[in-house]
């Protein structure tokens, strides 16, 4: 039964790791600082988001506005965040922002 705790503790830890790799090389277009520096990212629900007209996205629990020009396409259809907090203020900034991929039809309406 150990065993079996065991190597289920060591599978969860493995996924857990390679759920996070993708983040490490990525960096935020506009600033070109690196998006994760540990613990800073994470997959957040599509309610905590609202889309902007001009292709950005408001962040609704810390009201952060992002355009458009710091989105990324998100590798696996959710959307994620990356924060830190500032040393000296303890306040919340915002590193990378990842969204899914907008689907857009080439139809026309007749």
């Amino acid at each position: 039964m150990r065993r079996f705790i065991f190597t289920a503790m060591c599978i969860a830890a493995a996924t857990a790791a390679s759920a996070h790799d993708w983040y490490e090389d990525r960096i935020d277009p506009q600033t070109k600082f690196k998006c994760c520096g540990g613990t800073d990212c994470r997959a957040i629900p599509q309610s905590s988001v609202l889309s902007r007209i001009d292709g950005g996205y408001i962040y609704l629990p810390h009201n952060f506005i992002i355009p458009p020009d710091r989105v990324q396409d998100s590798p696996d259809g959710q959307f994620h965040i990356c924060e830190s907090t500032y040393v000296i203020t303890n306040q919340l900034y915002l590193r990378c922002f990842f969204a899914p991929r907008v689907k857009v039809s080439l139809l026309l309406p007749h």
